[in-house]
């Protein structure tokens, strides 16, 4: 199973093992239980840390380089976004802020009924963008708050509701 040398005795896999045969997997799973109870309470760096990651190679340098990738992904995503709110004349922030209105970004989620499950996952989907606007370039989240703000004290304060 394993190329590292372990101390721990294995009393499941061996009681299960008869010369000759495979041991049963309910014995299998108990001695990798046991190992890694073992391995847990040796901390980091033991001789035993690597034995799920040995019995899982493949499958365990997968999930690496998938969260890599992610990360690389989702760096190059955020340096996007930041030269789009840096566009000149403030286009990145307009066409973000409208995107946000679009999504009810700032509205309240208090409803009727049927519609309280769209615009909560409108209001959802338009924090997650406003995270990812933080991430790239928080000054630019922050103009996208002053507008919003200075649009909604404008409609509060005109009769009609508009900000004109």
């Amino acid at each position: 199973m394993s190329h590292h040398d372990t101390s721990v005795p294995s009393h499941a896999a061996d009681r299960a093992r008869q010369p000759g045969t495979l041991p049963h997997p309910d014995a299998v799973l108990a001695d990798l239980l046991a190992r890694s109870d073992v391995a847990d309470a040796e901390g980091p760096g033991g001789p035993l840390s690597d034995l799920l990651t040995d019995l899982l190679g493949p499958e365990v340098e997968q999930a690496r380089r998938a969260r890599r990738e992610e990360r690389t992904r989702l760096a190059a995503y955020l340096d996007d976004l930041a030269a789009v709110l840096r566009a000149g004349g403030g286009a990145g922030v307009r066409v973000l802020r409208h995107w946000l209105d679009a999504a009810c970004a700032n509205d309240r989620l208090s409803r009727p009924e049927p519609a309280i499950h769209g615009a909560a996952a409108l209001y959802d989907y338009a924090r997650d963008r406003t995270a990812e606007i933080a991430m790239a370039d928080p000054a630019s989240l922050l103009r996208i708050q002053l507008e919003g703000a200075r649009r909604w004290a404008g409609e509060q304060l005109t009769p009609d509701g508009r900000g004109d």
